[in-house]
């Protein structure tokens, strides 16, 4: 299922799925605001966007309320999501997936948003959007930020992820459903009807703040519910945990070679989606291939 393109002029809302918006992030909030409806979008805010919920945006009943009235709501072309945080899987038993299902929607996020983008394509075949959250375009990263929001969501391109360049990890082509990308939010889902089937798909997989032990049973979880089973493939983007520092051993895809030794579908690193950097703009649910190191899309992300 597919959204429509944004065009100028049109309404964003912008809805607290996670976090809250306190300190620094509430003047991101403002400015972010503020640079939207500079750049001629209108920007709708959900009823309870600003609420503080011990840390969360709300309650999981108003989150989904937001959500849901988002959805609904004709005048609202795109929903980008505020913030990341802990408590993006607190709601997703409230929203009414059929009704989501009239009323394709752009929703874009990144960080705990993933657990969001995943649900929808499990429970509503929704096409949905990794990339920057609201608080974004309040940050100075802004600046090469909204170009690619533009470039993706009116242009339809996604052109900084599909030409990032790719380093194999372990070679071989690979083609299949597009999913993914934060990976430890992901097992907040997994092993429920909110987690995709990954039956032949193309998992991303970034992380932030991620020691080497937690990625350690990320990794073990992922492989102990028989994700690495069935995947077809796996891109690994931008780590800060392990790149900020510089090229310090193990990397993620290190481990992600160490923990599937015994399998031989392709993994590539590619580093346009993650933390703390401009982040590429992933088509959650797309059909894409990767042959001979080179991203192309086999289906449309918008219409």
């Amino acid at each position: 299922m597919l959204a429509e393109k944004l065009k100028f002029g049109d309404t964003i809302g912008v809805t607290g799925v996670s976090s809250s918006a306190t300190g620094d992030s509430l003047t991101y909030f403002y400015e972010a605001e503020k640079f939207l409806t500079q750049q001629g979008f209108r920007v709708k805010r959900g009823k309870y966007v600003l609420e503080d919920d011990h840390g969360s945006a709300g309650t999981r009943f108003q989150k989904a309320e937001d959500m849901m009235d988002m959805f609904l709501d004709d005048e609202v072309k795109a929903i980008v999501c505020l913030n990341g945080g802990d408590t993006c899987n607190t709601f997703l038993d409230l929203l009414d997936y059929e009704e989501i299902k009239k009323h394709p929607k752009i929703v874009v996020g990144y960080s705990n948003v993933t657990v969001l983008l995943m649900a929808l394509q499990a429970k509503a075949g929704l096409t949905c959007f990794s990339g920057p959250n609201f608080v974004d375009f309040g940050r100075e990263k802004c600046v090469g930020q909204y170009p690619v929001f533009i470039d993706a969501f009116v242009n339809g391109n996604t052109d900084r992820f599909k030409n990032c360049e790719m380093t194999a990890v372990r070679e071989g082509d690979m083609k299949g459903k597009l999913l993914g990308t934060n990976m430890g939010t992901m097992i907040h889902i997994l092993g429920t009807e909110f987690f995709p089937d990954v039956t032949g798909a193309v998992l991303a997989l970034e992380v932030f703040s991620c020691p080497h032990n937690k990625c350690q049973y990320i990794l073990a979880q992922l492989k102990q519910h028989k994700v690495f089973d069935r995947v077809n493939g796996i891109i690994v983007g931008y780590n800060h945990s392990f790149q900020a520092g510089g090229a310090e051993f193990p990397q993620l895809e290190d481990w992600l070679l160490d923990y599937t030794r015994e399998y031989s579908f392709p993994i590539f690193k590619c580093n346009s989606f993650g933390h703390v950097i401009v982040n590429s703009v992933l088509p959650i649910g797309s059909e894409i291939e990767v042959k001979d190191g080179k991203i192309n899309y086999i289906s449309d992300f918008l219409i």
